[in-house]
């Protein structure tokens, strides 16, 4: 286990969530309703920087073609739309451990 610090719990509780870049990986991190999740977040299907939380159905949305990912398993629900006859892997992404240690979120990578 390499805990790495990564945002203060206060600005990610402001926030809700927030891209933040860890040694050579970008990690999506969310504190829903007080619980901390981190996934990687660049999507699997072109590259794009995931953004659009749902705190509802704990689920994060990539802005450029509409992937849907499972916060807490990193699954992706809904494959990004793309052409009609184009194929359509689902491709999930990797899931991290998230803690607050004296007010600052660290990601163990």
């Amino acid at each position: 286990m390499v805990w790495k610090r990564t945002i203060s719990a206060k600005a990610l509780e402001k926030a809700k969530f927030a891209s933040v870049k860890v040694d050579d990986k970008v990690i999506f991190i969310a504190n829903v309703n007080g619980t901390l999740y981190g996934m990687d977040a660049v999507c699997s299907h072109a590259r794009c920087i995931l953004g659009l939380l749902d705190e509802q159905k704990l689920t994060v949305k990539c802005p450029c073609h509409h992937a849907v990912f499972d916060l807490k398993t990193g699954a992706m629900l809904e494959p990004p739309y793309v052409a009609p006859d184009a194929p359509k892997e689902k491709l999930g992404l990797k899931t991290y451990q998230v803690r607050d240690n004296g007010g600052w979120v660290e990601v163990d990578i």
